[in-house]
């Protein structure tokens, strides 16, 4: 009776010991130092049909890793190459799941440059939605766990899947005497095959990621392509919105925000 329990045990070990790749998920990891680049495009809600503004180019920078609220966070200083725009934005994000747990928008004003925080709750994350700013730093959710059952084909991408399910996220602020809900629901799924030349333009054999964000309340819809490897979304779009992450080699070589970097 006996015999069989040494190889139950070293049964147990092994599957305790075996990767767990995709029930871990991914989160982006960075370094002090780190920086990249994003380009993005707003829409003229003013004007009828699709006018685009002229794109403008962000700076993300790790600036250091910093402990808040018995938490280590990445300091992100996100700032415009254009020197002439006083836009900018610092994000404290934890260094486990990217959590927000600090965000203060910088903005000019007729006063001078001032700034406001973020009202967040680092207990009850939600996803991070650029709301009335300019500063492209919206962030689902980590890890990024797929949720749909699929077969792939052999480009990564699915030849059959099941639709996969949405988690929701929901928190009561209080104003005064008046509380307000939010519920941002978000949905991880494998990319469909028409973004396939996104990732094929950064790297191939990673784990991709489509996120679906969406907040009915305020008619809010965002759409992200992740890569692991990639410190940031590749792609995102809304209906205001598209917004890409430039290679290094589309990054340009001139500084030129008046040394903020």
């Amino acid at each position: 009776m006996r015999n069989w329990i040494p190889g139950l045990v070293m049964a147990v070990v092994l599957l305790c010991s075996s990767p767990l790749s995709a029930a871990e998920g991914f989160v982006p990891k960075w370094n002090v130092g780190d920086h990249w680049l994003l380009e993005a495009s707003y829409r003229d809600m003013r004007l009828p049909g699709e006018v685009w503004m002229p794109p403008i180019q962000w700076v993300f920078k790790v600036r250091a890793i910093k402990a808040i609220a018995d938490q280590n966070c990445y300091v992100i200083h996100v700032f415009p190459r254009n020197v002439s725009m006083k836009v900018q934005a610092v994000l404290w994000l934890a260094v486990d799941d990217l959590r927000p747990i600090r965000v203060i928008d910088i903005y000019p004003t007729n006063e001078g440059v001032k700034s406001s925080e973020r009202d967040l709750d680092p207990m009850n994350p939600q996803p991070l939605l650029a709301e009335d700013t300019l500063v492209p730093y919206d962030l689902p959710v980590f890890p990024l766990v797929r949720s749909d059952a699929a077969i792939q084909n052999a480009d990564g991408f699915n030849a059959y899947r099941s639709e996969p399910v949405a988690q929701s996220f929901s928190r009561v602020t209080k104003v005064g005497n008046l509380s307000f809900k939010r519920t941002v629901a978000q949905k991880n799924k494998a990319p469909e095959k028409q973004f396939a030349d996104t990732f094929n333009a950064y790297r191939s054999n990673s784990r991709n990621f489509q996120v679906e964000l969406a907040e009915p309340r305020s008619n809010t819809s965002l759409m992200q392509l992740w890569q692991e490897g990639s410190p940031w979304a590749l792609r995102s779009e809304s209906v205001a919105r598209k917004i890409r992450l430039l290679l290094p080699k589309n990054a340009g070589q001139n500084n030129q925000n008046g040394g903020n970097d």
